[in-house]
């Protein structure tokens, strides 16, 4: 009688083991890894988000194809959400409570972003990557968002640097009436501000209000415009920016759609300065940009431009951080290899979580859009 009981507590503490264990590992099987991602395959911004997406399913079946990660085969479940924070957040509590994710990577822009994280943080979910560089999503830091680009603070401070370097001193600040323009417009003053430089005009509009806003920058007289604006607002200025006999220099932040603008203008676009926060796709000198060009080789690819880096060097962190955790990984485990990383080399291009802020990479340079709509290198 004894040893039965003996034999059945220990069957009823194995049982409560296996069943915590599962619970940890949750989107680990034995030979798949589940990651989960919502991203506006259509909507606004649908052109800026295909060349990413096709780079990081490229690299995920170059990764599958050479025996996986610790020989699991990762599977990306990828949701549209239309650019709809509403949807992307009924997205992401179906990869998290009906897929059963094993995290969370490559979010897409501030507010579905700002949409997603209470539930996110809730679920003690990891999300690794978001391609919003917004610093109101990223303080107070938390323990499950990993960051793998520059903030937009970044930005703006490299453009008030080099428009310092180069003796601009009046500068007009233009931003679209919604949250990432207004959000952001502050950063960009303070930016100047920094450099000694005050703003000769901060000028807002809202969908419409694009002529209005253009009239303003011509009496100004300024020799700079730093443009913040997401989606349809940059291309509706930028129609009617062209349209005065001379234009100052623009400057605008690394989530501009240039593609949208291009279509709208063509080669009036040229000279169109934007930050980046990945190095140039076409620049040989980085083994990062050599390999990301020999993977669309080999998958038949376009070139994804700088959002298409930008997602293959997400992808590669997150393969990075899944091998670290291990042969028996779990998302304390992905974290705690995440947290660890330091000066890892992407191939010319590093990544570092030091401290809390879980911001991963600072790099930002400026490009110049050409008469093609392609940047200049």
């Amino acid at each position: 009688m004894r040893n039965t009981v003996l034999r059945s507590l220990g069957m009823l503490l194995l049982s409560a083991s296996l069943s915590g264990l599962v619970h940890a590992q949750e989107g680990i099987t034995k030979d798949t890894i589940l990651i989960g991602r919502s991203a506006s395959m259509t909507g606004p911004i649908a052109a800026r988000m295909k060349p990413p997406t096709e780079a990081i399913i490229a690299y995920f079946n170059a990764v599958n194809d050479a025996g996986g990660v610790n020989g699991r085969r990762i599977k990306l479940v990828n949701l549209d959400d239309g650019f709809d924070p509403k949807r992307a957040m009924e997205n992401t509590k179906k990869l998290i409570n009906d897929e059963k994710v094993f995290a969370m990577f490559a979010q897409v822009v501030g507010p579905t972003t700002k949409a997603v994280l209470p539930v996110i943080i809730e679920a003690q979910m990891p999300l690794i990557g978001t391609t919003s560089g917004s610093d109101a999503l990223r303080q107070p830091p938390s323990k499950y968002v990993f960051h793998l680009k520059a903030g937009y603070s970044d930005e703006f401070a490299k453009m008030a640097e080099h428009l310092k370097t180069t003796g601009v001193e009046h500068v007009a600040i233009v931003y679209s009436d919604d949250f990432p323009g207004r959000e952001s417009k502050g950063q960009a003053e303070a930016a100047l501000k920094k450099q000694g430089i005050n703003p000769a005009g901060v000028i807002s509009f809202k969908p419409g209000e694009a002529k209005a806003a253009v009239d303003k920058v011509a009496k100004s007289d300024v020799q700079a415009v730093i443009m913040i604006t997401v989606a349809s607002a940059a291309s509706e200025f930028y129609k009617e920016f062209v349209k005065l006999p001379v234009r100052p220099q623009v400057f605008t932040w690394s989530i501009t759609v240039v593609e949208g603008i291009y279509k709208e203008v063509g080669e009036k676009a040229y000279g169109l300065v934007v930050s980046q926060v990945v190095p140039s796709p076409n620049d040989k000198t980085y083994a990062v940009s050599r390999d990301y060009q020999a993977l669309l080789k080999k998958n038949q690819l376009p070139d994804g431009g700088y959002a298409g880096i930008e997602g293959y060097i997400s992808a590669r962190v997150l393969v990075e951080a899944l091998k670290r955790a291990g042969p028996a990984p779990t998302r304390e485990k992905l974290i705690a290899a995440l947290e660890a990383m330091r000066d890892y080399d992407l191939g010319g291009d590093f990544v570092s979580f030091n401290g809390p802020d879980h911001v991963g990479r600072h790099f930002v340079e400026l490009a110049i859009v050409g008469r093609d709509g392609h940047f200049l290198h």
